[in-house]
């Protein structure tokens, strides 16, 4: 978070932290991975070399080292490359977790510099490898608690237990009232390449809503386009969870367009507060989807596009990529027309669809299109979606160079 987001984040209390944990659970395997290259996983996991030789694994946290608990240790794998490091620690309320944060953040980042790949256990992946995996994102990666919680819940079902998520908040919040202390836990290299690289291109996004933004203007005022590379998933999963609004139903997120999720698309009267005149379901369709379609709404002026796509990282989306865009483009062609493009919670699909608009129709590199976008809306496309807009980046900077004058 910026100086600015972190004097007006609040860690919220503990009981809040827990609901955020419990809501929207759904089944998740033995290992997960949570953030690049990072997974969280169960003693099975831990104890299944043939499996980390499978997943690449390179490093192992134990969260629950010890004769009492999964007693591995670096013997158990002294017939692999992989890098030991135990904690030894008991899920209970009581036990402290907290003096083993830094140090573990430090192992994971040191892996993951490396270009490693971390598993993080405890018994059953659930409460204190996730706690400490939550910890190397608020020590290394400075998401805010809640951020790292939303990062890691969506790959994987978490529940530190009420002691372990109390230490994290204490912990978040000496985290924020002490600036040296972050500067001396965060990794300037991964501070630099992010601030630098793209602050200066961002500023020209913070307008006021109403007001048309001149994206490829700004772009080139700020740095040459040929100086531009399109940024790996990793660097654009950071950009997405470094700082970013409150979740709420819908916002607009550009000139009389809005995002929402499926509760807004079905909440009619709503719809005509808002003054919406045209719908654009990224969720059409009968499971975990929004199944509404030109029917629901016949009894309004309204105008629908649907598109029946899955919020899984391995759905083609892209496939729809330019006919959304071109749908939105005329949507907006005329200046009375407003338009909701939603999904079921207006996070992923249809981000992902309206990312693909600005970089498509308003010529904004994948990275302007996200920052513009969370900086009104909490948007979390998921990696497959991430990889499909980065290849769609590529494919329009070489459109650019292959226009160029010779």
């Amino acid at each position: 978070m910026s100086p600015e987001e972190e004097s007006e984040y609040q860690t919220p209390p503990t009981c809040d932290l827990l609901c955020l944990l419990l809501k929207n659970r759904r089944p998740t395997g033995a290992v997960n991975e949570v953030w690049p290259n990072l997974y969280i996983g169960d003693a099975a996991t831990a104890q299944h070399k043939t499996r980390l030789v499978d997943l690449g694994i390179t490093h192992v946290v134990n969260a629950a080292d010890g004769p009492q608990h999964i007693d591995t240790g670096p013997c158990f794998y002294k017939d692999t490359n992989i890098q030991y490091h135990g904690v030894e620690a008991t899920d209970c309320k009581d036990f402290d977790l907290s003096p083993f944060f830094t140090e573990t953040a430090d192992f994971i980042h040191g892996a993951l510099s490396q270009r490693g790949k971390v598993l993080v256990h405890c018994a059953r992946g659930i409460s204190r490898s996730a706690t400490l995996a939550l910890a190397y994102l608020l020590i290394r990666e400075r998401l805010s608690l809640v951020e790292a919680m939303e990062a890691v819940r969506r790959h994987r079902n978490i529940l530190p237990n009420a002691g372990n998520v109390a230490a994290k908040e204490c912990f978040t919040t000496s985290c924020q009232n002490d600036e040296n202390n972050i500067s001396e836990l965060q990794s300037l290299a991964d501070k630099s390449c992010v601030k630098e690289s793209h602050s200066e291109k961002m500023a020209s996004h913070k307008s006021k809503t109403g007001i048309k933004i001149n994206a490829p203007k700004a772009a080139q005022e700020s740095s040459p386009v040929d100086e531009y590379v399109t940024p790996g998933g990793y660097e654009l999963e950071k950009i997405l969870n470094r700082g970013s609004v409150a979740y709420t139903h819908v916002n607009e997120v550009w000139p009389n367009v809005y995002i929402g999720d499926e509760q807004t698309a079905k909440d009619k009267c709503n719809l005509k507060r808002l003054g919406i005149t045209h719908v654009l379901n990224a969720a059409e369709g009968t499971w975990n989807n929004v199944d509404t379609g030109a029917g629901y709404y016949g009894d309004m002026d309204m105008v629908y596009y649907g598109v029946v796509a899955e919020d899984v990282t391995t759905f083609n989306l892209s496939q729809y990529f330019f006919s959304a865009a071109r749908f939105i483009e005329e949507t907006l062609s005329n200046p009375q027309n407003k338009l909701l493009v939603h999904c079921v919670m207006g996070r992923s699909r249809s981000a992902t669809l309206f990312l693909a608009y600005l970089m498509i129709c308003e010529n904004m590199t994948v990275v302007e299109a996200i920052e513009h976008a969370k900086s009104r809306r909490r948007i979390i496309p998921n990696w497959g979606f991430l990889k499909q807009l980065r290849e769609l980046d590529m494919q329009l900077l070489e459109k650019q160079e292959e226009q160029k004058p010779a």
